[in-house]
């Protein structure tokens, strides 16, 4: 399939996806089950730019951005929560990863709430930050309203790119 025939039809997945609120909760659940997945890290990113480029205005777009970068920082809150049960979870992982995981808790300790978004907006593997962050046992509500500034923020942005992506492509293409 083609980005030309995808393009061709935002009508009707502008209905398919938007028709009614059960197209935004599922895109919630599906975004909290992908952050609190620790062993199998699934993209939500692309997913929120395909989304977000046949929302019918920006404010739809923003709305993605927005709702999705809340269910991620709420499944964020797995890793935090796998690092409080401590040496359980530390035994699932390779000598390597532990020892990452433990100098991020150092830096949690003296820099949390910017260290935190900072992972949360970017491509880093956030699940060793709320694992560490969980370890040293860090103000839950502190790491919950960083990873929630940073994934917000960095899932808005992507929506909105994906919003004016698709507004730039379809011009170019003539659809």
């Amino acid at each position: 399939m083609d980005i030309g025939f995808i393009l061709s039809n935002t009508a009707a997945l502008s209905e398919l996806l938007y028709s009614s609120p059960f197209g935004i909760v599922l895109l919630f659940l599906f975004t909290v089950f992908a952050n609190a997945s620790l062993f199998f890290p699934i993209l939500v990113e692309p997913i929120v730019f395909a989304v977000s480029a046949f929302a019918p205005n920006l404010a739809v777009a923003l709305l993605v951005g927005i709702v999705t970068g809340t269910a991620a920082a709420i499944g964020e809150m797995a890793g935090y929560i796998f690092g409080m049960l401590g040496v359980k979870t530390l035994q699932r992982f390779s000598e390597k990863r532990v020892e990452m995981i433990f100098k991020m808790g150092e830096k949690l300790a003296n820099k949390g709430i910017p260290i935190i978004f900072l992972g949360a907006f970017t491509p880093f593997p956030f699940d060793i930050i709320g694992i560490a962050a969980g370890l040293i046992r860090y103000n839950p509500k502190k790491f919950f309203f960083a990873a929630l500034a940073g994934k917000v923020l960095r899932y808005t942005i992507i929506a909105v790119a994906g919003f004016f992506g698709a507004v730039w492509i379809k011009a170019w293409l003539g659809i």
